[in-house]
């Protein structure tokens, strides 16, 4: 069963348009699907148990201005294994103006590892309507453009590494784009920047489509990578 929440967008959430950044855009999906998560697994011992994300595909039809009360709503695709797929929506008066297609990984906190997930859990997650289909994309890996990008000590969350919402004002800063500039943005997580002072950016864009990575400074850690469509 879908899960829905209302929010009026507070000035202090938003770009210096008064868009509501992508950065919190997403923080702003991820916490509705938390929370229905918190729902839907309220009979099951998750205490040692975390989803962790693995990747997102974003398309933004309307830009979200400050003030504006938007209403998010979580649903559950399926669950395989390891993974749990979702999708997350935003509606305007009544007008869907965003819409995610999300894959979390369910993994052990004490070895910070994938595990399967059981037969209740599974059960738990009832299966809704799909209003959103993951992109199937090729990735390029010629970039040409590349900067390296200081990782700040305030973007370390709970788990002791770099928020997953933080990386979108990484990308955003490395591109030098804005919330108004984006049509579609996917990024895959790979690993996590975990005790690390910089990490290196690098893109290339062709046509309105950037490719892009961060790695790492030092033994070509891959931590992310995806591609952003920009608005024409």
């Amino acid at each position: 069963m879908a899960y829905s929440e209302v929010y009026k967008i507070p000035e202090v959430m938003c770009d210096k348009y008064g868009n509501l950044s992508i950065r919190n855009l997403v923080s702003l999906m991820g916490e509705v699907l938390i929370c229905h998560s918190y729902i839907l697994e309220k009979d099951i011992d998750m205490t040692r148990l975390r989803w962790i994300v693995y990747s997102w595909d974003i398309e933004l039809e309307e830009k979200i201005k400050a003030n504006d009360q938007i209403e998010v709503t979580s649903l559950v695709l399926g669950m395989n294994k390891f993974y749990a797929y979702r999708n997350a929506y935003i509606k305007r008066d009544g007008n869907m103006i965003a819409k995610a297609y999300g894959v979390f990984m369910l993994v052990d906190i004490d070895r910070m590892r994938p595990i399967k997930m059981s037969k209740d859990l599974i059960a738990a997650y009832k299966v809704d309507d799909m209003i959103y289909d993951k992109n199937h994309l090729e990735y390029r890996n010629d970039f040409d453009k590349s900067k390296e990008i200081m990782v700040r000590y305030t973007d370390i969350d709970k788990n002791l590494h770099v928020n997953n919402a933080v990386y979108f004002d990484y990308i955003c800063d490395l591109c030098k784009l804005d919330t108004k500039d984006l049509a579609f943005f996917n990024i895959v997580y790979k690993n996590e920047i975990r005790n690390k002072d910089a990490v290196l950016g690098e893109f290339v864009e062709s046509d309105g489509i950037i490719d892009f990575r961060l790695k790492s400074t030092g033994d070509n850690t891959i931590y992310t990578y995806g591609k952003i469509r920009k608005n024409v």
